[in-house]
């Protein structure tokens, strides 16, 4: 019984200690982004939000999608509605994202 209580209090404690590592992530990581591209190539302007509660967007001048989001290592993994995952590597105070069809994206914090 103790045994079992001792197991029980051990994940409790895990848990607590992954989840308050991941509200910090996120509060790092929250706030409104904008797209740059390399020099060479143009590209749609695309804002990036990533709220505190874990919810985000996507937008560009013609179209926005929710997503679900999380840090994970050096990834903000992006979870889209229908099932997709979509991967940006946290680069210094930036977040990369590639897409199939389209130049890497860089996007830089406008307001956190």
């Amino acid at each position: 019984m103790l045994k079992s209580s001792l197991s029980l209090l051990t994940g409790l404690i895990i848990s607590l200690a992954i989840i308050v590592v991941s509200c910090g992530d996120k509060d790092k990581w929250a706030g409104k982004y904008l797209s740059t591209t390399s020099k060479n190539q143009q590209g749609p302007a695309i804002s990036l939000e990533l709220m505190a509660d874990g919810n985000g967007s996507w937008a560009t001048e013609e179209d926005s999608v929710s997503f679900k989001w999380e840090v994970r290592g050096n990834e903000v993994l992006l979870h889209t509605k229908s099932g997709g995952i979509i991967a940006g590597k946290i680069k210094g105070d930036s977040i990369e994202v590639n897409l199939p069809g389209m130049a890497p994206c860089q996007f830089r914090s406008v307001a956190r």
